[in-house]
Order: structure tokens, then sequence, then C-alpha cells
């Protein structure tokens, strides 16, 4: 059993403002978030997935986007949280915010470029339709 009058008044003290003030104590975030290079693996292969698979079918790059997008959607709430956010922009600065943000541009232009990509393979004149028109 812990006897607490053997210690003395300062300990005791010290410990009770640290379990009343725990903001004092310093927090480490960033070994708890994903570092910028998963966020851009992240970004760059579901990039490249979803684009392509936008391009073969729309709803099929709509359902592979998902995961992704709540992926990325799950990162911004937590590196925006009051209990997270300012801790994190602490420690990486700013521009770990803005390689998140440019990760999921990318992502969301993928998918866009993926679609315009499949307008243009829909738009074009098949081989046989151009050689069956007769000419001027």
């Amino acid at each position: 059993m812990l006897h607490t009058a053997h210690r003395p008044l300062s300990a005791r003290l010290t410990g009770l403002a640290l379990a009343l003030v725990p903001g004092l104590a310093f927090a480490e975030v960033s070994d708890k978030e994903p570092s910028l290079w998963f966020i851009w693996a992240v970004g760059l292969v579901a990039s490249g997935i979803c684009m392509a698979a936008m391009a073969h079918r729309r709803w099929l790059g709509a359902v592979l986007a998902v995961l992704p997008a709540l992926w990325f959607a799950g990162l911004l709430m937590e590196i925006h949280s009051p209990d997270v956010g300012p801790y994190l922009y602490a420690e990486q600065g700013w521009s770990y915010y803005l390689q998140a943000y440019l990760a999921l541009t990318v992502f969301v232009a993928s998918l866009v470029l993926g679609l315009r990509l499949r307008e243009r393979r829909r738009q074009r004149p098949r081989d046989g339709a151009a050689k069956a028109q007769p000419p001027g």
C-alpha cells in the first residue's frame, strides 16, 4: 500500500497539478498519424487504380473509390480535430496539411480524368464505322 505521508510536499503538489491540468503534458501525435510517405502512397495507388477503373466502367471506378475516399475523410477529420490538430500542427507544420490536401486533390483529379478518358473513348469513331461512310 502506498503511504503518501513519506513523500515530500513538492512531489504531492506536482502529482496533483499534473492530474488536474493534463494540458501541461505535451502530447506526441506525429507517431500516431500516417506519415507523409504513407499518405502519398495511398493517394497515388488509389489514383491509378480508380482512374483505370473509371475509364473502363464508371460504376467500377465509383465502387473502388469509396474506400480511399473514406480513408481521406477520416484523415482530414482527425488532423482537424480539436484534440489532435493543434499538436500535430505544432509538430509537423503546415506542410503536413498541405501535402494531405494535395494527395486528396490528386485522387479526385484522377477520378475526373478517368471519366474524361471514358467519354473520349466512347466518342471516338470505330474503325468499321469510319469505313462504312461513303467519302465526301
